[in-house]
């Protein structure tokens, strides 16, 4: 029953205490809102809201919340109070009621459509009872409701725009029909008052030929389902404006060319019913093929149920006929079955927030207070924007996905006005206000997981992407102080840099100074190359081909044989067993084997010629030991070492030596180990394994 929205206090509250059985706590929150009444209909009013929500079968603690919503309630009654008169859900519910009205207050018109979804994901992420956003709905239908008596123009607008934007698709999602449509109807009244009179006048010009055509028709088909012995109800379906002036703009036809606005919809008993009732349709009237959808064998995503047909019946007109049960009528009416997924065009993709969804349809449908489970958290910047991040982001989060560099530049937040460390989790709702300085200065503390600054991974990268360039940065300038005073002390003019870069095999000046930097090229082997520089004789080490370099040998063809000898594989080439090698005595250390074509050998040979020696491997290579060297960058120290004995297991590998030293800036471990593994076996692959381990930032090869 539809009561006038200047409707009495005593008859709204009686009404409402014959649906409750004269419930004493809805007779008391009637009174109260009775008690603030000041006669202002462009305002939703508490009672009347709760008749409408009593339609649809809501609870009693939601009717009361409801009815304790009246605006001109807000603030008048404690917390406490309320709590201590009705219940601890209902002061839940009106103090979340209240902040859902301040949080609508946000919307702006002109927005982008991402704006607008953000804003309806925040609303129903910000509420931990579901039926909240049931009472926000009734009230916004009640307001839009007495909107015809609003005297300013410019509000009607907005508070329309905000509904068809944000509200009406709401209902839609949470399956309210009834509700939906009359929220768009009204709204489309105040925004395209010329078009919704048009439409309206063209219902009503033809209403009494559309109705009584639709007689004929509906008197036709009873006859029919009487005759094959179907229980059925033909009745007409209700039209709705908005959703007519939607069809005519998507499929681009005229008022006359829809072939919905002469529809029917008949009620049956059961689904075998609603096959037998359309089999008589298509008996009675001709079919038209390409309207004809089965959503009870094909539900709809969202769980619609319905046979929808369409025929050519007398005079050849086209008339919609839905057949459905009276439990999918309920459904798709009342609460569960929303359109919205179908309607607005959603993808097949899989969307949580979707599912979400799903669960507080059904959780509406029980009366249940569940609470929406968000799997993002929604911000406001401070122009009013806002972002969506993921649970659980830090307000560092929030500074870098507005953009990298403000990440960098942070030096401190504001979350509502109040000063917060950039650890501080978002919640729902926050406006957020990072403070920046004029120069980046991150912290490498922030690319710490453990340290709680960022949860995103994707921002940890940005930080320690941006200390890898700033270390590369100060690796090449020291590397360009050591080669500039190396080519000083040696008088190399660009001439000879250019010939020293080429014996190198680098590509540029900059590769040479980041290698000396990085210490990826030691300082003897770039002193021996730039003294070989300077030699005439010898500047064919400057070609890019190398040459075999020219040794003193024993016996030619003869090797001398490493077996029982004291024998290190070179760190510069690296030999493996089966490669050709030469050796070169060093001074205490034994014999450096290295691979013939070796440049570094080649140095050494031009200085040393006594000193190298032909040799053979051992004839044992089981026995023939290589030492491998690594500098290894770890986050988590304890479990580096539970993980990398699995890891030196398959390689018959074994740790000499190791030392480690905490980096202050990025909190890293740096640990120098001394590996020992077969001379046959090929350390590539066990240093892949170490940089694949979660604990490990980065591993380098050291030279010997």
């Amino acid at each position: 029953m539809r009561h006038a929205l200047d409707a009495s206090n005593e008859s709204l509250c009686a009404a409402l205490a014959a649906l409750t059985a004269d419930d004493d706590l809805v007779v008391g929150a009637c009174q109260r809102a009775a008690a603030v009444w000041d006669g202002d209909v462009t305002r939703a009013r508490g009672a009347r809201a709760a008749l409408v929500l009593s339609d649809i079968g809501a609870d009693r603690e939601t009717l009361i919340a409801c009815i304790l919503s009246d605006p001109r309630l807000l603030g008048q009654i404690e917390p406490a109070t309320l709590q201590a008169e009705f219940s601890a859900v209902v002061a839940d519910q009106v103090a979340q009621m209240q902040r859902l009205m301040q949080l609508g207050e946000q919307y702006r018109r002109a927005q982008s459509a991402d704006w607008i979804e953000n804003l309806r994901r925040l609303l129903l992420s910000s509420i931990s009872d579901v039926r909240v956003m049931l009472i926000q709905l009734v009230h916004r239908l009640e307001r839009l409701r007495g909107l015809a008596f609003e005297p300013d123009e410019a509000k009607r607008r907005q508070l329309a725009a905000e509904t068809l934007d944000v509200y009406a698709p709401i209902a839609h999602r949470l399956g309210l029909g009834q509700i939906k449509w009359e929220l768009e109807d009204l709204s489309f009244r105040h925004l395209e008052p010329a078009t919704y009179k048009r439409i309206a006048s063209l219902l009503d010009e033809k209403r009494e030929e559309r109705e009584a055509y639709l007689a004929t028709v509906r008197t036709a088909l009873d006859e029919a389902l009487k005759a094959a012995g179907i229980h059925a109800q033909v009745v007409g379906r209700p039209k709705h404006i908005y959703s007519i002036w939607g069809k005519m703009q998507r499929k681009k036809l005229s008022f006359d060319a829809l072939f919905d606005v002469r529809a029917l919809r008949v009620a049956v008993d059961t689904v075998a019913d609603c096959y037998a009732a359309l089999s008589v349709v298509h008996h009675r009237f001709p079919l038209i093929e390409s309207e004809y959808d089965d959503y009870i064998a094909r539900p709809k995503e969202n769980g619609y149920q319905s046979l929808h047909t369409a025929v050519r019946a007398f005079d050849d007109k086209a008339v919609e006929v839905q057949i459905r049960t009276g439990a999918m009528h309920a459904q798709a009416e009342l609460g569960v079955a929303a359109h919205w997924r179908y309607k607005e065009g959603a993808g097949s993709a899989v969307d949580s927030f979707a599912s979400e969804l799903n669960r507080l349809r059904e959780a509406l449908a029980a009366g249940s207070p569940a609470q929406p489970v968000a799997a993002m958290v929604y911000v406001f910047t401070p122009q009013g924007d806002i972002f969506a991040l993921p649970s659980g982001s830090t307000v560092l989060d929030y500074a870098y996905r507005v953009h990298t560099l403000v990440g960098h530049r942070c030096k401190g937040a504001k979350i509502n006005g109040q000063i917060v460390p950039l650890k501080t989790v978002l919640s729902q709702a926050d406006r957020v206000e990072i403070l920046t300085q004029t120069n980046p200065m991150p912290s490498r503390e922030w690319a710490s997981a453990q340290s709680g600054f960022l949860s995103s991974a994707s921002s940890r990268a940005k930080v320690r992407n941006w200390f890898h360039r700033l270390d590369q940065s100060a690796a090449r300038a020291a590397g360009a102080a050591q080669c500039d005073r190396l080519f000083r002390r040696l008088g190399l003019n660009r001439s000879a840099q250019n010939l020293l870069i080429a014996a190198l095999n680098f590509k540029s000046m900059d590769a040479l100074f980041d290698a000396v930097g990085l210490h990826r090229l030691d300082a003897a082997t770039l002193l021996h190359t730039a003294r070989a520089v300077l030699k005439p004789e010898l500047s064919e080490l400057a070609a890019p081909v190398t040459q075999t370099p020219v040794f003193l040998d024993q016996t030619p063809g003869v090797g001398l044989s490493l077996d029982g000898m004291k024998a290190q594989p070179a760190g510069c080439c690296h030999p493996r067993p089966g490669d050709a090698v030469r050796a070169f005595i060093t001074r205490g250390q034994g014999l450096s084997v290295h691979k013939e074509d070796c440049r570094n050998l080649a140095h050494l040979a031009q200085q040393f010629p006594e000193r190298i020696l032909s040799v053979d491997w051992p004839s044992g290579q089981a026995s023939w030991a290589q030492t491998l060297r690594l500098d290894v960058l770890v986050e988590d120290v304890a479990r580096f070492w539970s993980d990398i004995g699995p890891v030196l297991v398959p390689f018959k590998a074994r740790i000499v030596e190791s030392r480690s030293r905490l980096e202050r800036n990025s909190g890293l471990n740096d640990i120098a180990l001394q590996i020992e593994l077969p001379g046959a076996v090929d350390a590539n692959p066990l240093i892949k394994r170490l940089q694949s381990l979660l604990s490990v930032e980065s591993v380098q090869r050291r030279a010997s």
